[in-house]
């Protein structure tokens, strides 16, 4: 398998993964429900290169809420959360770490 450009590619060189994430990160977001929250949000999470083990969102009438949960470790989490704070649609983030 030819190494990619993220760091932890050469977990998966023998086709599976060698090591565990640490825990998973529970991300519950509030925003606007404009049109392309879901793209937003998605762009912040795909940053963590793995997909999500869970992934809802739903329109409220005081906006959009998405909920996801996403193996990672906690620093990467927390980058994560700051990130989709900044977006300028996002009105509130909580996100919540299991460990392993």
């Amino acid at each position: 398998m030819t190494a990619d450009v993220y760091a932890g590619d050469d977990a998966l060189r023998k086709g599976a993964r060698t090591s565990q994430p640490a825990g998973a990160a529970m991300f519950n977001i509030v925003a606007d429900a404009d049109a392309d929250i879901l793209m937003r949000v998605s762009a912040a999470l795909n940053l963590l290169n793995v997909a999500p083990r869970l992934f809802h969102m739903e329109t409220r009438p005081e906006g959009a809420a998405v909920n996801a949960l996403v193996e990672c470790a906690e620093p990467q989490a927390q980058l994560i959360a700051r990130k989709l704070q900044q977006l300028t649609s996002v009105r509130d983030v909580v996100m919540s770490y299991i460990p392993a």
